[in-house]
């Protein structure tokens, strides 16, 4: 068991022992600095230190007694139900019975020799009348006294809710950012899905053989997004050779009539990964938005490279006018793109559009960073669901 398993733990055992530890520590504390009426010097070492343990025994039950009623009981019961004048009454009384068995502790344990439970050392002599109503009221105000045992364990008490609550808002935003995640993700499949069949039935009206093979690619895009769309990162050069795939089957549909450049600069041994389906939107945009609207010679150009752990993407495309639905649409999916971003590399991406002379650009450096598909997917989740308890 971690550390901070032991200390977050609902377990009955782990609970006893981190409250057994904090009184074990407590008393040594008490045991170490506290000094009664009487010194070494005049009972002797030994009998100064079995009384001072003895004293900081009793002191520790007494403390004991106080601080649990309190912490499970009156404070549950009025403080936290912001029933704040019953539970200054119901302290106020607490107190004072408090002290009344503090007093009545010391008397009959620490002062009248005729108690059978008084403490019997040699040259010890028994606290006065004026010491046992004193030391009543003193062992709770003072540095080893009960109100800072209190004050100890509800600073634990409530730094571990504190923790808790910060934890739970962790994970729900998580679970939030995954949900909305999968949502944005689930948008790329049917759009991706609806252009590349409209791409087949055109080649099909045309009678094309081509439409076959266009057929066959999809169906390997479609395993592809299938298996790998559905995890948290994937190989870049995974996602590049997609991207590449779905490239070539826009210029078997678009033959003589598409001007397309590709640049890129990445090494695919390399170990960097990547969100799935992050730049294919920008890809089908420009094909869509870009090439199906002119009759004459569409021009795309698309640059890739990786250096230093970051994706400089890059692409441009000739634009024309088109109706304000498809405006729309476009705006959608750019949109789509950008919230993800914004989830999965927060701080760490740059999205820029460029529009100038009818050329559209879009520009898109991300961080990625070198890390195993299970670091990144098991990063946000560790430690979650944690119970808390003093």
């Amino acid at each position: 068991m971690t550390m901070h398993d032991f200390i977050f733990s609902s377990e009955r055992n782990a609970r006893w022992s981190r409250h057994s530890i904090f009184w074990l520590c407590w008393f040594l504390y008490l045991s170490c600095t506290q000094l009664r009426n009487q010194s070494p010097d005049e009972i002797g070492m030994n009998h100064f230190i079995i009384y001072q343990l003895c004293v900081s025994a009793n002191r520790v039950l007494l403390q004991i007694l106080f601080c649990y009623p309190f912490i499970y009981l009156i404070m549950p019961a009025f403080f936290q139900k912001r029933k704040f004048k019953k539970f200054a009454f119901v302290t106020g009384i607490f107190i004072v019975a408090f002290y009344c068995i503090t007093y009545y502790d010391y008397l009959y344990i620490w002062s009248d020799r005729s108690s059978p439970i008084f403490l019997d050392l040699p040259n010890v002599k028994p606290l006065n009348l004026f010491q046992t109503q004193y030391f009543s009221i003193y062992s709770n105000l003072h540095c080893t006294g009960t109100l800072v045992s209190l004050s100890l364990i509800l600073a634990v008490k409530y730094y571990k809710s504190w923790f808790k609550k910060e934890r739970e808002n962790e994970i729900l935003i998580y679970q939030n950012s995954q949900a909305e995640l999968q949502l944005l993700k689930a948008q790329v499949h049917p759009h991706f899905l609806f252009n590349t069949l409209n791409n087949i039935y055109s080649l099909m009206l045309d009678d094309s053989p081509k439409a076959i093979t266009v057929l066959n690619e999809l169906s390997g895009m479609v395993l592809y997004m299938t298996n790998e769309g559905n995890r948290s990162i994937v190989p870049l050069s995974n996602e590049i050779k997609m991207l590449l795939d779905y490239i070539g089957l826009e210029k078997i549909r678009y033959g003589d009539r598409l001007e397309m450049t590709v640049n890129i600069h990445h090494n695919p041994e390399s170990d960097l990964f990547i969100a799935p389906l992050l730049m294919i939107p920008f890809v089908e945009n420009s094909f869509k938005h870009g090439a199906s609207k002119t009759l004459d010679k569409a021009r795309i150009h698309l640059y890739i490279s990786t250096e230093n752990e970051w994706l400089d993407f890059k692409l441009t495309n000739n634009i024309y006018p088109f109706l304000e639905s498809d405006a729309g649409r476009v705006k959608i999916g750019l949109k789509n793109v950008r919230k993800r971003l914004q989830i999965l590399y927060p701080e760490k991406h740059l999205l820029q559009f460029h529009s100038i002379n009818e050329i559209f650009t879009v520009s898109m450096k991300i961080f990625l960073g070198k890390q195993k598909p299970e670091q990144k997917e098991n990063s946000i989740l560790t430690n979650k669901n944690i119970p808390v308890y003093a």
